[in-house]
């Protein structure tokens, strides 16, 4: 059970290592996860504000031919937004690749490219509107050079941050690949340790409650045993005490008796012997019944069916001169102590022989059935979803009134008087008793004044 106890406590440590390396693996890949996501977005930023300056620059271009075409004061207004346009587009480039420093040259190269040409279009503007002549002016040209430049320096950027940008989808592809394998690990691996675990903890759990349930029942034997202790030393103490009583007042009857003849003496001698013997017979039952006690010896299989048959020949000659009828169903084959078991049947069939009732053929039945232990929730309430094999001794004799139970199993407790036509010390069915516990199972009779008895053996499966 250590050994078991210390294999869980591995187990939940692995299991708790595994589940806090899978919390904090899963924690970093989130947060790894979260980066890519912000870089992949950075750089989309960027791509969309290096666009953003390039439509601008190209708006800046078709107002400037149009305000040189149509003098148009509003042509006028749309340059100054558009510039203003490309100045915001080129402050937010800087401030998103403020890390990057290759764009950050490029961006410098671009600012004084977009510097010449604001001041190549202004100048454009400031001679057509001084210029008389519809000839194209120097500066228009050179605006043009100066757009192209500003285009392809844009388009170099923007290049390469989408260079950048596939890097990171790369890199991201890659380590999201990477993450599910570990994940799909570290998962199997803490699902197989849980559930090693989980099936370690079931089985300690029910050796602990069969061994919960086997101490129950040694609690209930140990207790059985000391009732037939305590009943022991009572007959030691009373039953023994009443042919020793009468052996000393014969014996006192006898040695001062002086002028009796040879028959009171031979009487007395006669009273004294019947008292001995009966003494002898006492002491007799109970190393009988102390002698059960002991069962260093392994249990065997035992077929019931042929250790009954063997018990019918033996006393054939009893069951013939009584009249009796016994019918006997199939039996199991049970692990157990042959010697013991015969003594118990023989016991249970001589008290249906005994206690047969007047004028009535005895007729006997023993049969078995393969039950739960629901008769024996009064005993042990776990007993009652263990599996047992019931054999009933079933008859139609005198029986006996179901108040009197518990005293029909105490040692040399008689439902009848010594006087009586029924013969019997009152110790058979304590013996009975003693044996089913050595079986660890347990004995219940039940019975119908004038009716008949019986006698329920619970033989455990398991």
């Amino acid at each position: 059970m250590k050994k078991r106890l210390a294999t869980i406590i591995i187990a939940f440590c692995i299991s708790f290592i595994s589940m806090v390396a899978l919390s904090l693996f899963s924690m970093e890949r989130f947060t790894m996860f979260s980066n890519y996501s912000n870089d992949v977005d950075h750089s989309s930023r960027v791509v969309i504000s290096i666009r953003s300056a390039e439509v601008s620059l190209r708006d800046m271009g078709l107002t400037e031919r149009g305000y040189m075409i149509t003098k148009d004061t509003m042509y006028l207004r749309y340059l100054n937004n558009t510039i203003d346009s490309i100045n915001k587009a080129i402050a937010t480039i800087k401030e998103l690749t403020a890390y990057n420093h290759e764009q950050q040259k490029n961006l410098a190269l671009l600012r004084g490219s977009v510097a010449l040409r604001i001041a190549a279009a202004r100048d454009n503007i400031a001679y057509v509107d001084s210029s008389q002549q519809s000839t194209r002016s120097k500066f228009y040209d050179d605006s043009r050079e100066l757009m192209i430049e500003c285009s392809r320096r844009l388009r170099d950027m923007r290049l390469a941050e989408n260079k950048l940008l596939e890097e990171k989808f790369q890199s991201e592809k890659i380590y999201q690949k990477l993450t599910n394998s570990t994940l799909k690990y570290l998962l199997v691996i803490f699902c197989l340790v849980t559930l090693f675990l989980f099936i370690m903890m079931v089985k300690e759990l029910r050796s602990r409650m069969l061994y919960q349930e086997e101490l129950q029942a040694k609690v209930i034997d140990l207790k059985r045993s000391h009732n037939e202790l305590k009943e022991i030393a009572y007959a030691a103490s009373h039953d023994l005490q009443e042919p020793l009583r009468k052996i000393q007042v014969f014996s006192d009857m006898l040695l001062y008796q002086k002028n009796g003849n040879e028959e009171e003496r031979q009487a007395t001698l006669g009273r004294i012997n019947t008292a001995a013997k009966r003494m002898q017979t006492l002491i007799t039952d109970l190393m009988n019944l102390t002698s059960l006690t002991n069962t260093d010896e392994p249990k065997k299989p035992v077929d019931l069916n042929s250790l009954i048959q063997t018990i019918l020949v033996e006393t054939h000659d009893i069951i013939q001169s009584k009249e009796a009828t016994v019918d006997t169903q199939l039996l199991p084959i049970i692990d157990g102590y042959e010697t013991q078991i015969a003594i118990l049947f023989r016991a249970l069939l001589d008290n249906s022989l005994k206690f047969r009732r007047e004028g009535v053929k005895p007729v006997i039945s023993i049969s078995c059935e393969t039950i739960n232990g629901h008769e024996l929730g009064d005993i042990n309430p776990n007993l009652q979803h263990k599996k047992f094999h019931r054999i009933t001794f079933s008859d139609n004799g005198i029986g006996f009134d179901n108040k009197f139970m518990d005293k029909i199993f105490k040692i040399f407790q008689r439902l009848h008087t010594q006087e009586s036509e029924y013969e019997g010390k009152g110790i058979g069915l304590a013996i009975c008793q003693r044996v089913m516990a050595n079986h660890e199972g347990y004995l219940i009779a039940h019975g119908e004044p004038h009716m008949g008895a019986h006698f329920k053996l619970f033989f455990p499966m398991e």
